[in-house]
């Protein structure tokens, strides 16, 4: 994707965000920027020049609320598409999509899920903060996680350029693809569900993101973070952030002012084809 391309992708990107700005706003829904776009928000004021998605969070509680109400709610030309809209999409985080146009993502290019362009929304659930608790639980997470993946045709290990790492990638989910011929995706489904849910009645130190495509654990968010939301510019419009920016952004990033080598600045999610 060059340059050019890239911007008109973000600027497109920006409108689908406001739009589930919009539908929050007018239900009072609390959301946040997250991720790369929060990101992007505090170092760049707006996209990271090279990332090409946006990230919205919401707790658990305000999520479930956006899901329900948004198939109604959003502009017809939208589409909210959860592992419960579309048959063929695995994962257990929502996104919003612009019907009428094309984004195909390298990795699930065989899924035969819609692949418009998307704002990506990401349900945040209580997590335990014993760390042995927390490896067990992220381990039966993971179980279903990936096992819904290869279930829908996804194929993680293709993000790897080099070809050797793209064997060893593929050989490691070996096991999940013969776990998914062995149940069914609704039972994936559900078993994932309730462990994403487990701890959420407990009083909260710490949020997970839930159904990212990393390993459970990857994204561990203070619970602070989230006390009170405040309003930041990105590209120019006001939208709602985390409280306390700067300890999210260290808890996920370190460092996060300082810029990646130039080589590390590419395309993340291997976009083949685009049509606005």
């Amino acid at each position: 994707m060059d340059n050019n391309t890239l911007r008109k992708v973000q600027l497109a990107q920006l409108e689908i965000a406001k739009e589930i700005k919009r539908v929050c706003d007018e239900n009072d829904i609390k959301y946040f920027l997250d991720a790369g776009t929060l990101l992007g928000t505090v170092r760049h004021k707006g996209f990271i020049p090279w990332d090409d998605d946006m990230d919205i969070g919401m707790l658990r509680k305000e999520y479930d609320k956006f899901v329900k109400i948004a198939p109604e709610k959003l502009e017809k030309n939208y589409f909210l598409q959860t592992w419960e809209s579309d048959l063929n999409f695995p994962f257990s985080y929502a996104k919003v999509r612009k019907l009428g146009t094309i984004y195909v993502e390298n990795v699930s290019q065989e899924s035969g899920a819609h692949n418009e362009l998307f704002v990506d929304v990401f349900p945040y659930d209580v997590c335990p903060s014993d760390l042995r608790e927390k490896r067990r639980h992220g381990k039966k997470i993971q179980l279903y996680r990936y096992s819904l993946q290869m279930k829908n045709k996804i194929k993680p290990w293709t993000r790897h350029t080099k070809h050797w790492k793209r064997i060893l990638g593929k050989v490691k989910y070996i096991p999940y693809m013969i776990y998914a011929l062995m149940h069914s995706r609704n039972e994936l489904m559900r078993k994932e569900n309730m462990l994403n849910r487990k701890y959420n009645k407990m009083e909260a130190e710490y949020y997970e993101v839930a159904g990212g495509v990393g390993a459970y654990g990857t994204w561990t968010i203070p619970a602070k973070c989230f006390v009170t939301l405040e309003e930041k510019k990105f590209e120019g419009v006001s939208f709602l952030t985390p409280g306390d920016s700067d300890l999210y952004l260290r808890s996920v990033y370190g460092d996060y002012m300082q810029l990646p080598p130039v080589e590390e600045r590419e395309n993340r999610h291997q976009i083949i084809q685009v049509k606005l």
